[in-house]
């Protein structure tokens, strides 16, 4: 038993120690319990780790781990400020806890006097098959798939992450597999050669040279792009005067109507057909054989 309240006062000393440096140095805890996550029924591991951290932070994270300080009649007055240290601590926590959760998971969740069982019961409650979650997790690297809109480097370094998630569960993924995976996602249309020129050496690549590679050969392509889109949206004009350059657009938006009508052969001034010019036209040397003078539109329109 002395052992055992040993060893709460030197954790206990260990807690004023930190908390008395921080206080002699000006500092005060720089996270607000608004930064914890909202545990909401699918975002257990985010809201434990913001969790962690604000009470880290606070100093009250200590009595999550040590059991509660027994006080007697006999006890001293240090043992006594130790249990009511501890009493306050583990009361913030408990709170901490409680403000943090939703509606519908603390009211699935039994209400417990110690913040570390009431963490338990929580973890219990979100307790998942590792199986399942491996399985879940090796379906979403294996269908990755990379948009020439997103980033490269973020794009590999979330399926690391994923990789990272797969060793945590006793399922390792082979760094010269997951190179082909990070290939396989990459679109055939602008990474063949890259594909190819990797298949052809005989040295692998670690995965910070995959990533080096990657996206300096996605930065080269988008560059590309760009040059081939000026040429197509900026045509070259020939140089000269604005009427030049307007009659060279007038000439470039004329209707197919105007185009038509040259194709289509002549049209008689006299009267008014196509086919022929009006010093062929029939009607025209008749009407000029009879009256002998200049033909008028309206006198042949009449006949």
């Amino acid at each position: 038993m002395i052992l055992v309240q040993t060893g709460l006062i030197s954790c206990w000393y260990k807690n004023c120690f930190r908390s008395h440096l921080l206080c002699s140095a000006g500092k005060h805890p720089v996270l607000s319990i608004n930064t914890i996550v909202q545990l909401n029924g699918s975002n257990y591991k985010k809201w434990r780790t913001d969790l962690d951290l604000y009470l880290l932070d606070q100093s009250v994270d200590w009595c999550l781990t040590v059991a509660e300080p027994v006080v007697t009649n006999d006890s001293t007055d240090q043992e006594k400020e130790l249990h009511k240290d501890w009493a306050r601590a583990n009361r913030i926590c408990r709170l901490t806890i409680m403000k943090t959760l939703s509606d519908t998971v603390r009211g699935a969740i039994p209400e417990k006097a110690l913040a570390s069982e009431y963490l338990q019961s929580i973890a219990e409650k979100f307790t998942t098959n590792d199986k399942i979650e491996a399985s879940m997790l090796l379906d979403k690297l294996t269908s990755m798939k990379f948009s020439m809109n997103q980033n490269m480097r973020e794009h590999l370094m979330e399926m690391m992450n994923i990789q990272g998630q797969l060793a945590n569960l006793d399922m390792r993924v082979d760094e010269g597999f997951f190179i082909q995976l990070a290939f396989k996602s990459l679109p055939d249309q602008h990474f063949e050669s890259l594909k190819t020129t990797y298949n052809a050496q005989k040295d692998k690549w670690n995965l910070n040279e995959l990533i080096a590679v990657c996206v300096q050969e996605h930065e080269r392509i988008k560059k590309g792009k760009e040059v081939t889109v000026n040429l197509v949206a900026k045509p070259q004009w020939k140089k000269g005067k604005s009427g030049n350059q307007s009659k060279a657009n007038h000439h470039l938006h004329k209707k197919p109507e105007n185009l038509k009508k040259k194709k289509g052969g002549f049209k008689c001034f006299f009267c008014k057909r196509e086919g022929h010019m009006k010093r062929d036209c029939e009607a025209y040397k008749t009407w000029k054989a009879k009256k002998g003078g200049v033909p008028k539109p309206e006198a042949a329109k009449a006949k």
